[in-house]
């Protein structure tokens, strides 16, 4: 396990050298959140200890026996017919903690036309990732560790592409003030097979750095996050935007961070509330910012079901809406 931990650093402090921003990579879908909790608090959730498995398939650091038997079911319905979604299982496996998922990207059916405009038929596409994600608790209880492996498969029309990742990430309980904090590495990976033979492409690779926190008197847990650390600048020239690219150190600094708060009704009710500042200046329109970057959900227990929405206002034009459902097969 020291080796591990040894290894782990070392990926942290030499792998930011070889980034990339989003926009220039294949796969592009792992970037797609598909739980409805971490949806409404901004994007990233990467600091809670509890059941919840999609917390664990994220962050495979923070998997734990709370998660094993639970299973879960998230869908979102995209733009235009598009649909995505995951499904998930905890399990034990000789005394060490695993959490299984595939998830899922459908393109929906696509028509089809000749060089001359002249339609000849429909096809489908789709992309899939399953991944496995093992996690151990080491230091007293103080810090955690855990990786996740995973292979994703892309078919786009007559074209297929395979490649292999792996998500390191490492969580730290500081002692006596219920505050966590996580530092993620995500993508990390090789496409073995790519779209076109002699033209290998990037993955999404990016690293993250998340607190949070349970005030002891308030029904309050707040999450800072800091996204894209391999990327200090995620400034880009976009030529159809009419609002002036702003440069100085401080704004390159908030395009790094996503806020979210859990307010905790009651231990079966919970709501959310989230806000991604990247997603706001790159997103919203000048004239019509309207509350682009805010997402907002909640959560509630029955029994033994966990129910989940969120509501995510990525455009102007149209929120997105995601739906979960966790419950125990053991119950």
């Amino acid at each position: 396990m020291k080796r591990f931990v040894f290894i782990f650093f070392c990926i942290c402090i030499i792998l930011p050298g070889y980034s990339q921003l989003g926009g220039t990579h294949s796969f592009d879908f792992l970037n797609l959140n598909t739980n409805p909790r971490s949806i409404a608090l901004g994007g990233y959730i990467p600091s809670v200890i509890d059941g919840d498995i999609n917390i664990g398939i994220y962050n495979p650091s923070l998997i734990n026996p709370l998660m094993i038997n639970n299973i879960v079911f998230n869908y979102t319905p995209y733009y235009a017919d598009i649909i995505y979604g995951n499904v998930g299982y905890g399990f034990n496996f000789s005394n060490i903690n695993f959490l299984s998922s595939l998830k899922f990207i459908n393109y929906g059916e696509l028509l089809e036309t000749n060089e001359f405009g002249q339609e000849i038929g429909y096809f489908n596409a789709g992309e899939y990732v399953f991944s496995l994600g093992v996690g151990k608790l080491i230091l007293d209880s103080l810090l955690r560790v855990g990786v996740n492996y995973k292979m994703a498969y892309s078919s786009l029309y007559d074209v297929n592409s395979l490649s292999v990742l792996f998500d390191f990430a490492a969580t730290y309980r500081v002692p006596y003030n219920d505050i966590l904090f996580s530092l993620i590495i995500k993508n990390l990976g090789y496409q073995l097979i790519p779209y076109y033979s002699g033209n290998r492409e990037s993955l999404p690779f990016e690293i993250l750095l998340g607190f949070s926190n349970k005030l002891k008197h308030v029904p309050l847990r707040w999450h800072l996050t800091f996204q894209h650390l391999e990327q200090p600048d995620l400034n880009f020239n976009n030529s159809n935007s009419q609002i002036p690219l702003n440069n100085n150190f401080g704004y390159s600094i908030l395009k790094h961070i996503v806020l979210g708060a859990e307010i905790l009704f009651h231990q079966n009710l919970s709501l959310f509330l989230g806000y991604n500042n990247r997603k706001r200046v790159e997103m919203a329109l000048e004239d019509r910012r309207g509350l682009v970057g805010f997402s907002c959900g909640f959560l509630f227990k029955i029994q033994r079901f966990q129910f989940s929405y969120s509501r995510n206002l990525h455009h102007y034009s149209n929120p997105i809406n995601s739906f979960g459902i966790i419950t125990n097969l053991s119950k």
